[in-house]
């Protein structure tokens, strides 16, 4: 999915407004591994994932990283969180795998509620389903056992092969030795 059909799911900005923000975009390129904003950072940016898989994580007092999301092809990507409220980032977003993106700076995009109405509208929708995507997870870690948040993960996330399953653990909340047997069990 392009930019232009992404936005088009949630609103209808006048073509030369989407036009613009695709000008106005810079390509970045990630290697597996590479953050695209480290803990901490304080100039904000926003992506759309053309390609690949960004892995959205924070650091524990015990020094382990536990993953909070994904981003995958077709969808933006910012840490959104701390770029609304200017402060520095709290959550890091890494390149799972090779990525190839169009970046802003975070304050441009924001400036684009005062442009047209219809970026307000696009907004408010993507952050409503963020915020929905965010109230299942939570309501399956405190309802649903490990296997059924791994088959939900599955349905949700058909990329899922792509991610190393000591991620995929971290997401679940769960040991990748748990993962294992789920895995299995699941597959018999």
């Amino acid at each position: 999915m392009d930019i232009e059909a992404y936005i088009r799911r949630f609103a209808a900005p006048p073509a030369a407004e989407i036009a613009a923000l695709v000008a106005a975009a810079r390509p970045r390129r990630l290697d597996t591994g590479q953050d695209f904003c480290a803990l901490g950072q304080e100039r904000h940016e926003l992506a759309f994932v053309h390609e690949g898989i960004l892995r959205y994580y924070v650091v524990r007092a015990d020094g382990e990283e536990a993953t909070k999301d994904f981003s995958f092809a077709g969808s933006f990507a910012v840490s959104y969180g701390s770029a609304v409220s200017g402060r520095p980032a709290e959550v890091a977003i890494a390149a799972v795998t090779p990525c190839r993106l169009d970046v802003w700076p975070f304050a441009s995009v924001a400036r684009l509620n005062e442009r047209h109405p219809e970026w307000q509208t696009f907004l408010r929708r993507v952050a409503e389903m963020l915020y929905v995507r965010k109230e299942r997870r939570e309501i399956a870690f405190l309802l649903d056992d490990a296997a059924t948040r791994y088959r939900a993960m599955l349905r949700d996330f058909p990329q899922a092969a792509d991610i190393p399953q000591h991620y995929l653990a971290s997401y679940l909340g769960i040991r990748p030795q748990s993962l294992s047997r789920i895995k299995k069990a699941v597959s018999a």
